[in-house]
C-alpha cells in the first residue's frame, strides 16, 4: 500500500514543479520584454541625438564655409572683424553682469544666513537660560534636602536609650522621605541636563531662499549695472551695435569701408579698456541703485522683478542720496533704451 501511495504522489509533485517552471518562464519572458522595450527606446533616443548632432555638424560646416568665403573678400573680412569685436564686447558685459549678480547673491545669502542663525541662537539662549534657572533651583533644593537629611542623621546618631526609642522611628521616616525626594530631584536634574544637551546639539537651520527684499535689491543693482554699461558704450552707438551683432549673423552686418572698420575696432577696444576701473563702476552702480529704489514699481507685493516701464529710459544724471548730481554726461538727454525689455547684456538670465 505504501508503494502505491508513493506512486500516486509522484505525478502531483511533478505537476507542482512544472507549474513553478512555467511561472518562472512567464516572469522571465516579461522581464526580457521590458528590457527589450527599454533598449528600443534608448536606441530611438540615440538615433534622434545622432540626427541632431549630424544637423549641428552640417550647420557648423556651412557656417565655416560661409565665413571662409566672407574672409576671402578684404572689405568683408574687415566687417567680420568688427562684428566679432562687437560679439566679444557683448560677452564681456554679459559675463560682468552675471558675475556681479552671483557675487551679490552670495553676499545677501551670507547676510541673511547670519541673521537667521542669530535669531535662532537668541531663542536658543533664552530657552537655555530658563532651563539653567530651573536647574539651579533644583540643585539648591537638592542641597537643602541633603543638608536636612545629614542633620537628622547626626541627631539620630547622637540620641540613645529611651529618647531613641520614642523619636528614632519618626526621624528615620523623615530621613527616608528626604532621600526619596532627593532621588526624585536627581532625576529632574538629569532630565534638565539632557534637555540642555539636546538643545546645544540642535543643528542651525539652512537658508531656504532669499527674502523678497534681497531679491528686489539684487535685481535693481543688476539693472543699475546694465544701465551703466549701456551708458559707457553708448558713445558712437557701440551698445546698440553690440546687441545687434549678438542677434544677427555676420553676413547681415555692414559697418562701412576699411577705415570705418578700423575706427570702430579701436573705439571698442578703448571703451573696453576704460571700464576696467572696478571701483569707479561700483560707485556709479551704488548711486544708480539708490536712485532706482525710489523710482521702481512692481506688479504686486510679491513680485521681485520690477515692471519694464521703470526702465524706459536711462538718465545719465540723477540726484544722489547726498543731494549731489553725478557729473557724467550732464549735457546729454536720457537714453531711450530699456535694458529690461530689450534684455541688454542678457539680464533676464540672472534676475531672481
Amino acid at each position: 500500500m505504501a508503494e502505491i501511495a508513493s506512486l500516486i504522489r509522484v505525478p502531483s509533485r511533478q505537476t507542482e514543479s512544472s507549474g513553478e517552471d512555467l511561472l518562472k518562464l512567464y516572469w522571465n519572458r516579461a522581464t526580457v520584454k521590458r528590457e527589450l522595450s527599454a533598449l528600443r527606446r534608448e536606441r530611438h533616443q540615440l538615433l534622434d541625438n545622432l540626427k541632431e548632432q549630424e544637423g549641428a555638424i552640417i550647420r557648423a560646416r556651412e557656417e565655416l564655409e560661409s565665413l571662409e568665403r566672407l574672409l576671402a573678400n578684404p572689405l568683408a573680412a574687415a566687417n567680420a572683424m568688427v562684428y566679432f569685436q562687437f560679439r566679444h564686447l557683448w560677452r564681456v558685459c554679459a559675463l560682468r553682469v552675471q558675475q556681479f549678480a552671483k557675487e551679490l547673491r552670495a553676499q545677501r545669502e551670507r547676510k541673511e544666513r547670519a541673521k537667521l542663525h542669530a535669531t535662532v541662537l537668541d531663542k536658543r539662549k533664552r530657552r537655555l537660560d530658563i532651563l539653567n534657572e530651573k536647574l539651579q533651583g533644583l540643585l539648591i533644593k537638592e542641597r537643602n534636602i541633603s543638608h536636612e537629611a545629614q542633620t537628622l542623621q547626626k541627631r539620630l546618631d547622637s540620641i540613645n536609650g529611651f529618647t531613641r526609642l520614642m523619636q528614632g522611628r519618626g526621624i528615620k521616616r523623615r530621613i527616608s522621605g528626604l532621600e526619596k525626594g532627593r532621588e526624585a530631584l536627581e532625576m529632574h536634574v538629569t532630565e534638565v541636563k539632557e534637555t540642555q544637551a539636546s538643545i546645544h546639539a540642535e543643528p542651525l537651520p539652512e537658508l531656504t531662499g532669499l527674502s523678497l527684499e534681497s531679491r528686489r535689491l539684487i535685481n535693481l543693482a543688476v539693472m543699475a549695472l546694465a544701465q551703466e554699461l549701456v551708458l559707457h558704450f553708448s558713445e558712437h552707438n557701440l551698445a546698440a551695435l553690440a546687441k545687434e551683432a549678438s542677434e544677427r549673423p555676420v553676413s547681415d552686418m555692414k559697418f562701412g569701408d576699411r577705415r570705418d572698420c578700423d575706427r570702430l575696432v579701436e573705439r571698442i577696444r578703448s571703451r573696453l579698456s576704460d571700464i576696467k576701473d572696478q571701483a569707479q563702476v561700483a560707485d556709479a552702480v551704488k548711486l544708480r541703485t539708490d536712485y532706482l529704489l525710489t523710482q521702481t514699481t512692481y506688479r504686486d507685493d510679491t513680485a521681485a522683478v520690477p515692471l519694464a516701464e521703470t526702465f524706459a529710459a536711462i538718465p545719465p544724471q540723477f540726484p544722489s542720496a547726498a543731494g549731489g548730481i553725478p557729473a557724467k554726461r550732464a549735457a546729454d538727454a536720457p537714453l531711450r533704451i530699456n535694458v529690461l525689455a530689450d534684455d541688454y547684456w542678457s539680464v533676464l538670465d540672472v534676475l531672481l
